[in-house]
């Protein structure tokens, strides 16, 4: 079978999240089995256009994408418009480069973005993958519809991804929490959408036992893109409550960055226990993983996160919020700990609880949390659901 997936991000890039890291591990699995894998996504310096082999994966690179980074590009003054006159374009050079491909027997593109617009044109079945639409997001963050150029071509893109989702005849959520949102939000028929876990290459990450030994500074990390939505802000206050009962901690927010980012570096310059660093490598950070005290993700709203999931894998306490797709992933003081979003009162209370904890409940957390993501997030496992999934698309979609 030749599987096409389209994004807007592929490691390594600074666009990366967690739809990258999903899209890395499927495509590698699916080649390993036997499966020819194409992902076609937006290159980081939307000048330059590569095609490149990914241990058996070819990644295209395009150029010409409708949003720029600015560590590669510099800022100018068309680059809040660019959303919008790149819209069409880039996404007609998708539609181009696919129909160039030879043999594509299905394609799978992520609903953020928009950017299976054009797509229905072909003759190709085509699976939209639920990870977490604008609208949806928006709606959960209290998105202020403030008339700016940004707020505005951000609902826009929101309503053409609306449009995508509720045209779609094959749909995947990576989340049981994210296919009831996106039912009651849109009206989509429940056995239109079918839920499939993110999953991880178990036997990729080299895994050393822990044994949590006493501490006297708590080391935390929040990975993932440093947005309002995730929580940092909460958590660095959190932080500042637990400091001032005298509990030693530095906390490190990593991932990819935004105009929040340096607005938290300006307002908490005088925290030197705080670092917010930006995005790094995956493979350096599942390396953190497997040192830290805690490994903290106080979403608002989270679909399935793959932060979770690598963090359990290599044994780490996670404490997370008990919103969207997470309880999916996590039992209350079996395979971690779960707290309320948007209160750091009670974020920091259950950081103190588990800095409490002896070495020996920590070891047995750890133990269980890896237990959990080998059996029920493996690759092995969720492979075998999606090419199922695949294959009746196939069908059905010949058929009709």
């Amino acid at each position: 079978m030749h599987i096409c997936f389209i994004c807007r991000e592929y490691p390594p890039s600074l666009r990366g999240g967690g739809i990258a890291s999903y899209i890395k591990e499927i495509a590698q699995g699916l080649y390993q089995a036997g499966h020819q894998v194409t992902v076609i996504c937006a290159s980081d310096d939307t000048k330059k256009e590569t095609t490149t082999d990914d241990n058996g994966v070819t990644v295209i690179r395009l150029k010409g994408g409708d949003f720029i980074i600015p560590q590669i590009e510099s800022h100018y003054y068309y680059r809040k418009f660019r959303p919008l006159y790149k819209f069409n374009s880039y996404r007609r050079k998708l539609e181009k480069i696919i129909k160039s491909l030879k043999g594509i027997d299905i394609i799978e593109v992520a609903e953020y973005g928009a950017e299976n617009y054009f797509l229905n044109e072909l003759k190709i079945p085509i699976v939209i993958r639920l990870h977490a639409p604008t609208f949806i997001l928006d709606k959960i963050s209290n998105f202020k519809h403030k008339f700016t150029i940004s707020n505005w071509m951000r609902e826009r893109l929101g309503i053409k991804e609306m449009e995508i989702v509720k045209k779609a005849q094959y749909i995947t959520s990576c989340s049981n929490a994210l296919k009831n949102i996106i039912i009651k939000e849109l009206g989509i028929p429940q056995e239109r959408i079918k839920v499939i876990h993110n999953p991880i290459q178990v036997d990729k990450w080299k895994y050393t036992k822990r044994n949590f030994p006493p501490s006297k500074n708590i080391k935390i990390i929040l990975p993932g893109a440093i947005t309002p939505l995730k929580g940092g802000e909460d958590l660095i206050k959190a932080c500042q409550i637990l400091r001032r009962e005298g509990i030693e901690i530095t906390l490190s927010l990593i991932g990819k960055e935004s105009n929040f980012a340096n607005q938290l570096r300006m307002a908490y310059s005088h925290e030197k226990w705080l670092c917010i660093e930006g995005p790094i490598s995956r493979e350096k950070l599942m390396d953190l993983y497997k040192t830290v005290d805690i490994v903290c993700n106080p979403s608002w709203f989270e679909n399935m996160p793959m932060t979770c999931i690598e963090a359990m894998l290599l044994g780490s306490i996670v404490i997370a919020s008990n919103t969207g797709g997470i309880p999916e992933i996590i039992t209350e003081g079996v395979t971690g700990f779960m707290t309320v979003p948007h209160s750091p009162d009670q974020l920091a209370k259950k950081i103190k609880y588990v800095t409490n904890l002896s070495p020996l409940e920590k070891m047995r957390i750890s133990n269980a949390a890896r237990k959990h993501i080998i059996e029920n997030f493996s690759i092995n496992k969720t492979l075998n659901d999606m090419l199922i999934y695949y294959n009746y698309t196939i069908k059905d979609f010949r058929q009709k």
